[in-house]
């Protein structure tokens, strides 16, 4: 597979799914060669940042950047999964947390691809619209599979699902929060994934790791420095009257200033 161009991509999410991700949420490092998650900010007029999910920040070089992923300057990429190589460092073999690195992006056969990314809602617990309650009338979606291993920095949560689609229509998919979501008492915070196929039959099943916007707009709701991220999603079980139930189907520990997405620089 050739090294997929951020400007030709596709809204559908067909063109991200040819990948199969890497089941952690660090480096898969070999010798002086990485693999990472990174949010990416800044732009070509003054340079890329990219933020690594292990904490560690990536200066990748213009001309790498030209060379591996010409089309970022006029995409809208904000997570993605990368390969690269350590300027003039051939020893370091691991990425450490809070450090800058200046890398060279290289091409990999299965790397150097953008993340679907998504928003998060906050809900009103009684919706006086019907676009409001399409969060819980259509949250009908097929998610067959969610790792449990989700990790959540920089701003977002990653999750990798596979879930069922068709292949010609976009599916909606974001996560959503009630105001009881927000338990302050124990340190967690509940986001729940809404997904709707927009088709009555799907048949196309695809795998990834998906981003969603960490809602920082409930920074001031916890006091302490981290706090209990739960991820629910409705994996086709059903409550005692027939409606789709949400469980649980992931969490991790959060780091409270990690609600907030890196600023360029």
């Amino acid at each position: 597979m050739k090294t997929l161009k951020f400007s030709t991509l596709l809204i559908a999410l067909a063109s991200v799914f040819t990948f199969s991700s890497c089941l952690d949420s660090g480096n898969d490092d070999y010798g002086n060669r990485f693999r990472s998650y990174v949010t990416i900010t800044g732009g070509s007029g003054f340079g890329y940042t990219f933020h690594d999910d292990v904490g560690c920040t990536l200066k990748p070089t213009a001309a790498s950047i030209q060379a591996v992923l010409p089309g970022l300057a006029t995409s809208n990429v904000k997570r993605a999964f990368v390969a690269f190589e350590l300027v003039n460092d051939e020893t370091t073999t691991q990425l450490l947390p809070g450090k800058t690195y200046d890398i060279n992006l290289v091409q990999d056969y299965y790397a150097n691809i953008p993340l679907p990314t998504y928003g998060t809602t906050r809900r009103n617990p009684n919706p006086a619209t019907a676009e409001a309650d399409t969060l819980i009338t259509k949250n009908n979606g097929q998610i067959n599979y969610v790792n449990e291993n989700i990790w959540a920095i920089n701003g977002y949560v990653n999750a990798e699902m596979t879930i069922v689609y068709d292949g010609k229509t976009n599916p909606k998919m974001k996560l959503y929060y009630n105001p009881n979501d927000v338990d302050a008492t124990n340190n967690t915070l509940t986001l729940n994934v809404y997904f709707n196929s927009n088709e009555e039959y799907s048949y196309t099943q695809a795998q990834s790791v998906f981003s969603f916007d960490l809602p920082e707009e409930v920074y001031n709701e916890f006091q302490a420095d981290s706090i209990n991220l739960v991820l629910k999603a409705n994996l086709g079980s059903h409550d005692l009257i027939g409606s789709p139930g949400l469980t649980e189907v992931g969490r991790c520990k959060l780091a409270t200033k990690d609600l907030f997405q890196p600023v360029a620089y």
